[in-house]
């Protein structure tokens, strides 16, 4: 399906629209990601989550590393519903999450690998302010939600955020 028009394309310029990435890259990428999603899978048998790594059986669509590294960047690219994916990809919008799930941490221990994962989570107040100080400007995004109001008045008044008229 969408694999194998991929696999035609010679323009990095759409390559990276779908992607996120020149194909030389990608290419480069999909040994390291099928080392990782081997020894991740060695990892859990280990662990005890499941009792052996598979080898035989229907593959399904996502039947080699190339796709399934396809499979994950253009999920993290272009960001579509599951079903969208699912869609694209032959698959459900179930099996689509599934993938998801499984594909993500695989990424992520290649990324780590291979020092280019970004911070995204300091754990401790000195290791938040060490990430600020790379940056000169910084934009915080942050959305006030709603909640449900209680009926009562004086557990609606500890609720007030200060944006309306007062309560009374």
């Amino acid at each position: 399906m969408i694999y194998e028009k991929f696999a035609e394309i010679t323009d990095d310029r759409i390559v990276a629209a779908l992607i996120g990435m020149p194909k030389a890259k990608f290419t480069a990428l999909t040994k390291r990601f099928e080392s990782a999603s081997l020894e991740i899978d060695r990892e859990r048998v280990l662990n005890g989550e499941i009792k052996q790594v598979k080898q035989g059986g229907p593959k399904g669509y996502l039947d080699s590393p190339e796709k399934k590294l396809f499979f994950i960047l253009f999920y993290l690219k272009t960001y579509p519903t599951f079903d969208v994916l699912g869609f694209h990809f032959g698959l459900s919008g179930g099996h689509a999450h599934a993938h998801v799930d499984k594909l993500l941490p695989v990424l992520g221990r290649v990324l780590s690998n291979l020092n280019l994962m970004p911070l995204r989570q300091p754990t401790d107040s000195p290791e938040f302010r060490q990430a600020l100080e790379k940056y000169k400007h910084i934009a915080i995004d942050g959305v006030e939600c709603p909640c449900v109001r209680p009926q009562d008045d004086s557990a609606q008044k500890e609720h007030y955020s200060g944006k309306k008229k007062d309560i009374r």
